[in-house]
């Protein structure tokens, strides 16, 4: 990576899906304590307030033995449960835009902290939450109605946050912006997000099989509440270590787009010749999250110098003596 004071160029290909989804591994490989702590930053706190909710609401209940069902307690733990619900609501938008403020800055070969990428994030958060809003109604009433148009709306705004996150658009207007980066593109788009929900899913079950089946037969019955927590922190840790590769991918997906519809590697290029024109450091090191198949070849070794002509002392000797 470039250091501080130089412009990095990244080298921008067009990708297909295979391309992706090896750029996407290896970016999340290259970068995963940065991406764990984006994620982790926002789960660990719903997490926190959902075990508190728990232990402190439902514990009473479940400890107390009664026959009749303990409405007053019930209806008491409500405001709880809207103000989790409330903070999830808040706070998932900002992590997914941070998630994709860090991967677009570590695409382009910039260095970023997860500190800063909630910092940049942050002025975004309500055109964050009215997109993602917008998007879930959108596929929700899709599904409704009949699955296929379901689908159609996600693949047609799957590249919403990016846009919010990049562009700083908003609402209907990354919505459209989403669209039309994906028409002409559907199929192929569709395609690499099934390829990485089958991903995500595999590993995010291979994640939770064991701890959950351990929990289940050890504590289930002896211990109802301590294994329902456990369980949730086991699917909030799978939720930390998966969710990146999804936003991942979609932030790929869409710089994939805008290089085949808007030339988007040449405008990049011709932002570095322009800051090279002005004396500025550049240093043209490709990513390292490149797919293998497209990493440059190595330079050729320097040529070994020619022997001398005769007569002609070599290189680093003092002349013959007369």
């Amino acid at each position: 990576m470039a250091q501080t004071g130089q412009t990095q160029v990244p080298v921008l290909e067009k990708m297909e899906i295979a391309d992706i989804l090896d750029a996407a591994i290896r970016l999340y490989r290259h970068n995963f304590l940065v991406l764990l702590e984006i994620a982790a930053a926002v789960q660990v706190v719903i997490l926190a307030g959902y075990l508190i909710l728990i232990w402190a609401g439902l514990g009473p209940i479940m400890m107390t033995p009664s026959e009749e069902v303990p409405w007053a307690s019930l209806l008491g733990m409500i405001p709880a449960i809207l103000v989790l619900a409330f903070a999830g609501i808040i706070l998932y938008p900002l992590s997914e835009g941070a998630l994709a403020f860090a991967v677009s800055e570590m695409y382009l070969g910039r260095r970023i902290s997860a500190l800063d990428a909630y910092q940049r994030i942050a002025p975004l958060l309500w055109r964050l939450l009215v997109t993602m809003i917008l998007v879930g109604l959108a596929v929700g009433l899709g599904s409704i109605f009949c699955l296929v148009p379901g689908i159609l709306c996600y693949v047609w705004f799957c590249v919403s946050t990016p846009v919010v996150a990049v562009e700083r658009r908003a609402g209907p207007d990354a919505m459209s912006r989403s669209h039309n980066l994906v028409s002409g593109h559907g199929w192929r788009v569709f395609g690499t997000l099934l390829l990485l929900y089958l991903i995500v899913s595999v590993a995010s079950y291979a994640i939770t099989l064991v701890p959950n089946l351990v929990v289940m037969l050890v504590l289930s019955e002896s211990y109802p509440l301590l294994a329902q927590s456990l369980a949730q922190g086991i699917s909030s840790v799978a939720q930390i270590l998966v969710r990146p590769v999804l936003m991942i991918g979609f932030v790929l997906i869409y710089y994939d787009l805008r290089i085949r519809k808007e030339g988007f590697d040449l405008v990049m290029l011709a932002e570095a010749m322009e800051s090279s024109s002005r004396g500025d450091a550049v240093a043209y090191e490709p990513g390292g999250f490149r797919p293998a198949s497209l990493e440059p070849p190595p330079e050729p070794e320097k040529q070994a110098p020619l022997p001398p002509r005769p007569g002609e002392p070599e290189e680093g000797l003092p002349p013959p003596p007369a």
